[in-house]
Protein backbone atom coordinates (compact mmCIF):
# COMPACT_ATOMS: atom_id res chain seq x y z
CA UNK A 1 0.00 0.00 0.00
CA UNK A 2 2.69 2.11 1.15
CA UNK A 3 5.83 0.93 -1.27
CA UNK A 4 9.36 2.17 0.22
CA UNK A 5 7.52 5.14 2.36
CA UNK A 6 9.77 5.57 5.33
CA UNK A 7 8.57 5.17 9.22
CA UNK A 8 9.60 9.21 9.52
CA UNK A 9 7.42 9.69 6.81
CA UNK A 10 4.47 7.77 8.15
CA UNK A 11 5.02 8.86 11.70
CA UNK A 12 4.59 12.30 10.28
CA UNK A 13 1.42 11.51 8.61
CA UNK A 14 -0.75 9.82 11.33
CA UNK A 15 0.96 12.01 13.64
CA UNK A 16 2.02 9.29 16.07
CA UNK A 17 5.59 7.44 17.46
CA UNK A 18 7.89 5.76 15.20
CA UNK A 19 7.22 2.88 17.43
CA UNK A 20 3.50 2.84 17.15
CA UNK A 21 4.30 3.04 13.41
CA UNK A 22 6.40 0.10 13.96
CA UNK A 23 3.94 -2.21 15.50
CA UNK A 24 1.23 -1.07 12.93
CA UNK A 25 4.19 -2.39 10.26
CA UNK A 26 4.18 -5.85 12.29
CA UNK A 27 0.88 -6.17 12.33
CA UNK A 28 1.24 -5.75 16.46
CA UNK A 29 -1.41 -3.09 16.64
CA UNK A 30 -3.98 -2.35 14.39
CA UNK A 31 -4.30 1.18 12.66
CA UNK A 32 -8.03 3.33 14.71
CA UNK A 33 -10.26 4.76 12.11
CA UNK A 34 -8.28 8.28 11.98
CA UNK A 35 -5.36 6.44 10.70
CA UNK A 36 -7.00 4.74 7.71
CA UNK A 37 -8.78 7.99 6.78
CA UNK A 38 -4.85 9.91 6.75
CA UNK A 39 -3.67 6.90 4.82
CA UNK A 40 -6.48 6.53 2.45
CA UNK A 41 -6.12 10.20 1.77
CA UNK A 42 -3.00 9.86 1.27
CA UNK A 43 -2.70 6.37 -0.71
CA UNK A 44 -5.97 5.51 -2.49
CA UNK A 45 -8.65 7.97 -1.48
CA UNK A 46 -11.15 5.47 -3.41
CA UNK A 47 -10.44 2.35 -1.36
CA UNK A 48 -11.19 4.06 2.10
CA UNK A 49 -14.49 1.94 2.62
CA UNK A 50 -12.66 -1.38 1.70
CA UNK A 51 -9.98 -0.25 4.12
CA UNK A 52 -12.15 0.75 6.58
CA UNK A 53 -14.28 -3.14 6.29
CA UNK A 54 -10.75 -4.35 6.43
CA UNK A 55 -9.86 -3.19 9.57
CA UNK A 56 -13.22 -3.89 11.27
CA UNK A 57 -12.94 -7.70 10.39
CA UNK A 58 -9.67 -7.40 11.66
CA UNK A 59 -10.91 -6.26 14.95
CA UNK A 60 -13.30 -9.37 15.16
CA UNK A 61 -10.99 -11.67 14.53
CA UNK A 62 -8.97 -10.66 17.84
CA UNK A 63 -12.00 -9.77 20.03
CA UNK A 64 -13.34 -12.06 22.25
CA UNK A 65 -17.18 -13.46 22.16
CA UNK A 66 -19.26 -15.38 24.65
CA UNK A 67 -20.42 -17.18 21.86
CA UNK A 68 -18.53 -17.81 19.21
CA UNK A 69 -21.06 -18.01 16.54
CA UNK A 70 -21.85 -14.66 17.36
CA UNK A 71 -18.39 -13.65 16.17
CA UNK A 72 -19.38 -15.87 13.12
CA UNK A 73 -21.86 -13.99 12.02
CA UNK A 74 -20.63 -10.62 12.63
CA UNK A 75 -17.35 -11.85 9.97
CA UNK A 76 -19.86 -13.11 7.99
CA UNK A 77 -21.78 -9.90 7.17
CA UNK A 78 -18.38 -7.88 6.96
CA UNK A 79 -17.43 -9.94 4.63
CA UNK A 80 -21.18 -9.76 2.39
CA UNK A 81 -20.52 -5.44 2.97
CA UNK A 82 -16.86 -6.19 1.57
CA UNK A 83 -18.34 -7.98 -1.60
CA UNK A 84 -20.81 -4.95 -2.29
CA UNK A 85 -17.81 -2.59 -1.70
CA UNK A 86 -16.09 -4.42 -4.67
CA UNK A 87 -12.94 -5.46 -2.50
CA UNK A 88 -10.10 -7.12 -4.07
CA UNK A 89 -9.84 -9.23 -1.49
CA UNK A 90 -11.69 -10.67 2.08
CA UNK A 91 -8.82 -10.97 3.70
CA UNK A 92 -7.66 -8.45 6.38
CA UNK A 93 -4.45 -6.64 5.67
CA UNK A 94 -1.61 -7.72 8.42
CA UNK A 95 0.46 -10.44 9.00
CA UNK A 96 -0.99 -13.72 8.94
CA UNK A 97 -0.69 -16.94 11.78
CA UNK A 98 -2.44 -19.29 13.60
CA UNK A 99 -4.00 -16.95 15.45
CA UNK A 100 -5.99 -15.32 12.65
CA UNK A 101 -7.07 -18.43 11.43
CA UNK A 102 -9.48 -18.65 9.16
CA UNK A 103 -10.27 -15.22 8.47
CA UNK A 104 -7.21 -14.26 6.93
CA UNK A 105 -6.80 -17.31 4.99
CA UNK A 106 -9.79 -17.17 2.27
CA UNK A 107 -11.18 -18.52 0.13
CA UNK A 108 -10.21 -22.12 1.47
CA UNK A 109 -9.82 -25.53 0.11
CA UNK A 110 -9.55 -28.16 2.18
CA UNK A 111 -7.69 -31.24 0.75
CA UNK A 112 -7.63 -34.47 2.40
CA UNK A 113 -6.51 -38.48 1.69
CA UNK A 114 -8.99 -41.03 0.31
CA UNK A 115 -9.86 -44.73 0.35
CA UNK A 116 -7.52 -46.39 -2.01
CA UNK A 117 -8.25 -49.32 -4.47
CA UNK A 118 -5.81 -51.91 -5.61
CA UNK A 119 -7.12 -54.16 -8.28
CA UNK A 120 -10.38 -54.10 -10.16
CA UNK A 121 -11.77 -51.34 -12.61
CA UNK A 122 -11.93 -48.43 -9.86
CA UNK A 123 -7.69 -48.48 -9.55
CA UNK A 124 -6.46 -45.66 -10.28
CA UNK A 125 -2.73 -43.29 -10.48
CA UNK A 126 -4.22 -41.74 -7.28
CA UNK A 127 -3.90 -45.47 -5.45
CA UNK A 128 -0.12 -45.59 -5.77
CA UNK A 129 2.39 -44.32 -2.92
CA UNK A 130 -0.17 -43.51 -0.21
CA UNK A 131 -2.27 -45.62 2.54
CA UNK A 132 -5.84 -45.15 2.55
CA UNK A 133 -7.05 -42.35 5.45
CA UNK A 134 -9.87 -42.48 7.98
CA UNK A 135 -12.48 -39.72 8.00
CA UNK A 136 -11.85 -39.34 11.57
CA UNK A 137 -8.75 -37.47 10.42
CA UNK A 138 -11.55 -34.07 10.46
CA UNK A 139 -13.43 -35.44 13.61
CA UNK A 140 -13.20 -31.69 14.77
CA UNK A 141 -13.52 -30.01 10.92
CA UNK A 142 -17.12 -28.58 12.11
CA UNK A 143 -15.62 -26.67 14.79
CA UNK A 144 -12.93 -24.08 12.30
CA UNK A 145 -15.87 -21.64 11.65
CA UNK A 146 -15.54 -22.13 8.29
CA UNK A 147 -17.61 -20.73 5.42
CA UNK A 148 -20.19 -21.89 3.12
CA UNK A 149 -18.04 -21.11 0.32
CA UNK A 150 -15.15 -23.84 1.51
CA UNK A 151 -14.68 -26.53 -1.13
CA UNK A 152 -13.46 -29.97 0.36
CA UNK A 153 -11.46 -32.22 -2.16
CA UNK A 154 -9.57 -35.28 -2.39
CA UNK A 155 -5.89 -35.75 -2.88
CA UNK A 156 -6.31 -37.90 -6.46
CA UNK A 157 -7.04 -34.72 -8.07
CA UNK A 158 -3.32 -33.90 -7.24
CA UNK A 159 -2.03 -36.66 -9.46
CA UNK A 160 -4.80 -37.10 -12.05
CA UNK A 161 -5.14 -33.37 -13.48
CA UNK A 162 -2.27 -31.91 -15.77
CA UNK A 163 -0.93 -29.13 -13.63
CA UNK A 164 -2.40 -26.50 -16.02
CA UNK A 165 -5.51 -27.36 -14.53
CA UNK A 166 -4.26 -27.71 -11.36
CA UNK A 167 -3.04 -23.84 -11.75
CA UNK A 168 -6.58 -22.57 -13.29
CA UNK A 169 -8.26 -24.26 -10.13
CA UNK A 170 -6.10 -23.90 -6.94
CA UNK A 171 -3.95 -21.25 -7.47
CA UNK A 172 -5.64 -18.09 -5.94
CA UNK A 173 -6.82 -20.49 -3.04
CA UNK A 174 -5.37 -21.12 0.33
CA UNK A 175 -5.05 -24.77 0.74
CA UNK A 176 -5.78 -26.40 4.13
CA UNK A 177 -4.09 -29.83 3.84
CA UNK A 178 -4.74 -32.49 5.80
CA UNK A 179 -2.88 -35.77 6.55
CA UNK A 180 0.92 -36.91 6.05
CA UNK A 181 2.51 -37.59 2.94
CA UNK A 182 1.76 -41.34 3.85
CA UNK A 183 -1.90 -41.10 3.37
CA UNK A 184 -1.99 -37.50 1.07
CA UNK A 185 -0.73 -36.92 -2.03
CA UNK A 186 -0.31 -32.98 -1.84
CA UNK A 187 0.88 -33.15 1.49
CA UNK A 188 4.14 -34.87 -0.29
CA UNK A 189 4.29 -32.02 -2.24
CA UNK A 190 3.62 -29.14 -0.07
CA UNK A 191 6.15 -30.72 2.90
CA UNK A 192 9.03 -29.69 0.46
CA UNK A 193 8.51 -25.84 1.18
CA UNK A 194 6.99 -26.33 4.87
CA UNK A 195 8.62 -24.04 7.65
CA UNK A 196 8.43 -27.70 9.66
CA UNK A 197 8.51 -30.28 8.30
CA UNK A 198 9.03 -34.64 8.21
CA UNK A 199 12.40 -35.35 7.35
CA UNK A 200 12.26 -37.41 4.52
CA UNK A 201 14.77 -38.64 2.70
CA UNK A 202 15.50 -37.48 -1.22
CA UNK A 203 15.59 -40.73 -2.32
CA UNK A 204 12.50 -41.58 -0.82
CA UNK A 205 10.56 -39.12 -2.31
CA UNK A 206 12.08 -39.16 -5.21
CA UNK A 207 11.51 -42.48 -5.57
CA UNK A 208 7.71 -42.80 -4.72
CA UNK A 209 7.44 -39.96 -7.26
CA UNK A 210 9.06 -41.85 -9.91
CA UNK A 211 6.65 -44.80 -9.75
CA UNK A 212 3.87 -42.81 -9.31
CA UNK A 213 4.90 -41.31 -12.97
CA UNK A 214 5.29 -44.26 -14.14
CA UNK A 215 1.52 -45.53 -13.48
CA UNK A 216 0.15 -42.25 -14.99
CA UNK A 217 1.15 -43.62 -18.46
CA UNK A 218 -2.12 -42.98 -20.43
CA UNK A 219 -1.67 -46.52 -22.52
CA UNK A 220 -2.26 -48.71 -19.61
CA UNK A 221 -5.39 -50.54 -19.30
CA UNK A 222 -7.29 -50.59 -15.45
CA UNK A 223 -6.23 -54.48 -15.97
CA UNK A 224 -2.23 -53.31 -16.45
CA UNK A 225 -2.72 -50.79 -14.21
CA UNK A 226 -3.24 -53.61 -11.63
CA UNK A 227 -0.69 -55.81 -12.23
CA UNK A 228 2.06 -52.85 -12.28
CA UNK A 229 0.54 -51.96 -8.44
CA UNK A 230 1.27 -55.59 -7.65
CA UNK A 231 4.70 -55.41 -9.49
CA UNK A 232 5.86 -52.23 -7.52
CA UNK A 233 4.37 -53.48 -4.41
CA UNK A 234 7.45 -54.61 -2.85
CA UNK A 235 9.04 -51.24 -3.75
CA UNK A 236 6.19 -48.91 -2.72
CA UNK A 237 5.95 -50.76 0.81
CA UNK A 238 10.11 -50.53 1.57
CA UNK A 239 9.24 -46.80 0.32
CA UNK A 240 6.58 -46.06 2.93
CA UNK A 241 8.66 -47.80 5.33
CA UNK A 242 10.80 -44.92 5.44
CA UNK A 243 8.96 -42.06 5.24
CA UNK A 244 8.75 -41.06 9.16
CA UNK A 245 12.25 -42.67 9.78
CA UNK A 246 14.00 -39.50 10.02
CA UNK A 247 11.85 -37.66 12.37
CA UNK A 248 10.41 -34.27 11.75
CA UNK A 249 12.87 -30.96 11.11
CA UNK A 250 12.05 -28.11 13.76
CA UNK A 251 14.09 -25.03 13.12
CA UNK A 252 13.91 -24.01 16.39
CA UNK A 253 15.03 -27.43 18.15
CA UNK A 254 18.65 -26.37 19.86
CA UNK A 255 20.53 -29.34 19.74
CA UNK A 256 22.00 -28.26 16.49
CA UNK A 257 20.93 -31.02 14.00
CA UNK A 258 16.93 -29.20 14.07
CA UNK A 259 15.24 -33.05 14.41
CA UNK A 260 12.87 -34.01 16.71
CA UNK A 261 10.25 -36.43 17.14
CA UNK A 262 11.56 -39.55 16.75
CA UNK A 263 9.95 -42.52 18.31
CA UNK A 264 11.21 -43.67 21.61
CA UNK A 265 10.59 -46.16 24.38
CA UNK A 266 7.52 -45.06 26.21
CA UNK A 267 5.73 -46.08 29.30
CA UNK A 268 3.27 -49.19 28.70
CA UNK A 269 0.74 -47.23 29.44
CA UNK A 270 0.78 -44.66 27.14
CA UNK A 271 0.85 -43.95 23.60
CA UNK A 272 2.36 -41.33 21.96
CA UNK A 273 2.04 -39.80 18.32
CA UNK A 274 4.11 -36.65 16.67
CA UNK A 275 2.04 -34.35 14.33
CA UNK A 276 2.66 -30.66 12.72
CA UNK A 277 1.27 -27.77 12.08
CA UNK A 278 3.01 -25.75 9.51
CA UNK A 279 2.81 -23.10 6.79
CA UNK A 280 3.42 -24.03 3.12
CA UNK A 281 4.15 -22.60 -0.19
CA UNK A 282 1.46 -22.59 -2.26
CA UNK A 283 2.64 -24.77 -5.17
CA UNK A 284 0.27 -23.86 -7.99
CA UNK A 285 0.28 -20.07 -7.03
CA UNK A 286 4.50 -20.26 -6.70
CA UNK A 287 3.84 -21.46 -10.72
CA UNK A 288 1.69 -19.32 -11.45
CA UNK A 289 3.91 -16.43 -10.09
CA UNK A 290 6.96 -18.31 -12.54
CA UNK A 291 4.90 -18.42 -15.42
CA UNK A 292 4.68 -14.40 -15.27
CA UNK A 293 8.02 -13.83 -14.30
CA UNK A 294 7.55 -12.40 -11.21
CA UNK A 295 8.41 -13.92 -7.54
CA UNK A 296 6.41 -15.68 -5.15
CA UNK A 297 4.96 -13.06 -2.71
CA UNK A 298 2.79 -16.22 -1.01
CA UNK A 299 -0.65 -14.21 -1.62
CA UNK A 300 -2.30 -17.50 -1.39
CA UNK A 301 -0.55 -20.10 0.80
CA UNK A 302 -0.81 -23.78 2.25
CA UNK A 303 -1.51 -25.07 5.84
CA UNK A 304 -0.09 -27.92 6.46
CA UNK A 305 -1.71 -30.18 9.69
CA UNK A 306 -0.60 -34.13 9.95
CA UNK A 307 0.29 -36.16 12.36
CA UNK A 308 2.41 -39.65 11.75
CA UNK A 309 -0.96 -41.41 12.98
CA UNK A 310 -4.43 -40.42 13.12
CA UNK A 311 -4.63 -39.01 16.86
CA UNK A 312 -2.10 -36.32 16.08
CA UNK A 313 -3.40 -35.14 12.50
CA UNK A 314 -7.23 -35.36 14.33
CA UNK A 315 -5.98 -32.93 17.17
CA UNK A 316 -4.00 -30.83 14.51
CA UNK A 317 -7.49 -29.79 13.18
CA UNK A 318 -9.15 -29.95 16.76
CA UNK A 319 -6.06 -26.98 18.01
CA UNK A 320 -7.12 -24.78 14.24
CA UNK A 321 -10.61 -24.93 15.84
CA UNK A 322 -12.37 -23.39 18.55
CA UNK A 323 -10.87 -25.61 21.17
CA UNK A 324 -7.33 -24.20 21.03
CA UNK A 325 -8.98 -20.63 20.16
CA UNK A 326 -10.53 -20.92 23.84
CA UNK A 327 -6.74 -21.99 25.13
CA UNK A 328 -4.66 -19.61 23.13
CA UNK A 329 -2.24 -22.16 22.10
CA UNK A 330 -1.09 -20.11 19.25
CA UNK A 331 -0.25 -17.85 21.54
CA UNK A 332 3.66 -18.68 21.37
CA UNK A 333 3.52 -20.27 18.28
CA UNK A 334 1.68 -18.29 15.76
CA UNK A 335 3.56 -20.38 13.19
CA UNK A 336 2.76 -23.61 13.99
CA UNK A 337 5.06 -26.36 15.29
CA UNK A 338 5.97 -29.61 15.77
CA UNK A 339 3.76 -31.20 18.70
CA UNK A 340 2.77 -34.48 20.61
CA UNK A 341 -0.61 -36.17 21.47
CA UNK A 342 -0.29 -38.75 24.33
CA UNK A 343 -2.96 -41.21 24.92
CA UNK A 344 -4.04 -42.92 28.13
CA UNK A 345 -4.40 -46.81 26.86
CA UNK A 346 -6.56 -47.16 30.53
CA UNK A 347 -8.99 -45.40 28.44
CA UNK A 348 -11.32 -48.49 27.07
CA UNK A 349 -12.53 -47.38 23.85
CA UNK A 350 -10.42 -45.45 21.06
CA UNK A 351 -12.27 -42.67 20.44
CA UNK A 352 -12.43 -41.80 24.28
CA UNK A 353 -8.79 -42.31 24.06
CA UNK A 354 -8.12 -39.66 21.05
CA UNK A 355 -10.98 -37.20 22.77
CA UNK A 356 -9.19 -37.11 25.65
CA UNK A 357 -5.53 -37.48 24.61
CA UNK A 358 -3.14 -34.24 25.67
CA UNK A 359 -1.60 -31.83 23.29
CA UNK A 360 1.48 -30.33 23.73
CA UNK A 361 3.91 -28.44 21.77
CA UNK A 362 7.44 -30.52 21.17
CA UNK A 363 9.23 -27.34 22.76
CA UNK A 364 6.69 -27.62 25.95
CA UNK A 365 6.99 -30.98 26.82
CA UNK A 366 10.65 -30.75 26.39
CA UNK A 367 11.63 -29.42 30.21
CA UNK A 368 15.18 -28.92 28.52
CA UNK A 369 13.62 -26.48 26.62
CA UNK A 370 12.61 -22.35 27.42
CA UNK A 371 9.60 -20.79 26.32
CA UNK A 372 10.30 -19.15 23.38
CA UNK A 373 9.22 -15.55 23.24
CA UNK A 374 9.53 -14.25 19.74
CA UNK A 375 8.98 -17.61 17.35
CA UNK A 376 9.01 -15.64 14.07
CA UNK A 377 12.40 -14.08 14.76
CA UNK A 378 13.74 -17.59 16.17
CA UNK A 379 12.67 -19.34 12.94
CA UNK A 380 14.29 -16.60 10.86
CA UNK A 381 17.44 -16.92 12.25
CA UNK A 382 17.51 -20.94 12.26
CA UNK A 383 16.25 -20.85 9.11
CA UNK A 384 19.40 -18.76 7.62
CA UNK A 385 21.69 -20.84 9.78
CA UNK A 386 20.40 -23.75 8.10
CA UNK A 387 20.73 -22.45 4.95
CA UNK A 388 24.55 -21.30 5.32
CA UNK A 389 25.61 -24.56 7.29
CA UNK A 390 23.87 -27.00 4.69
CA UNK A 391 26.01 -25.28 1.93
CA UNK A 392 29.15 -26.45 4.23
CA UNK A 393 27.58 -29.72 4.57
CA UNK A 394 27.05 -29.61 8.50
CA UNK A 395 23.87 -30.68 8.79
CA UNK A 396 24.37 -34.12 7.10
CA UNK A 397 21.07 -35.53 8.93
CA UNK A 398 18.76 -32.82 7.76
CA UNK A 399 16.85 -33.82 4.46
CA UNK A 400 16.46 -29.87 2.77
CA UNK A 401 18.21 -28.06 0.35
CA UNK A 402 19.95 -24.69 1.03
CA UNK A 403 17.37 -23.32 -1.48
CA UNK A 404 14.83 -24.92 0.39
CA UNK A 405 15.78 -23.32 3.57
CA UNK A 406 15.83 -20.10 2.08
CA UNK A 407 12.27 -20.40 0.50
CA UNK A 408 10.83 -21.41 4.09
CA UNK A 409 12.55 -18.03 5.36
CA UNK A 410 10.86 -16.21 2.51
CA UNK A 411 7.50 -18.17 3.15
CA UNK A 412 8.22 -16.69 6.78
CA UNK A 413 8.61 -13.09 5.84
CA UNK A 414 5.87 -12.56 3.65
CA UNK A 415 3.36 -14.32 6.62
CA UNK A 416 4.46 -11.75 8.85
CA UNK A 417 4.12 -8.83 6.77
CA UNK A 418 2.56 -6.11 8.83
CA UNK A 419 -0.31 -3.92 7.55
CA UNK A 420 1.83 -1.46 6.01
CA UNK A 421 4.23 -3.98 4.65
CA UNK A 422 7.80 -4.20 5.36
Amino acid sequence: MTGEVSGIALAELLGKSRPYVAQLRKGKRLPTDEDLVLLARRFGPDRLQEMMLLAYHDRLEKKLFQDDGCRQSAQRAVRALLGRAGATSVAPAGKRTFETFPGHFEPLVIITGDKRETRGRHIGVGDFGVHATTTADSRWIMSLGLGTEVEHVIDKDFVLLEEEELIHRYAQKNLLVIGSPAVNHLARRINRSSIFRFNINHEVDEGLEAIINQARIKSRSKDELALFFQDSQEDLTKLMRYLFVGGIIDPTYPTGDYITSTYHSMPGNVDLDFGVLSFAANPFYEAQCRAEGRVNDHAFVSIFAAGIHHPATAHAIRQLGSHGRSKHVFSNHPYGGVFRVELDLNQAFFSDRVREGLFQWEDDADDQRGSIEDQGGLLASELEYMENERRLENLNTLQIRPDQAAAAKDLLHHLNLGVLGS
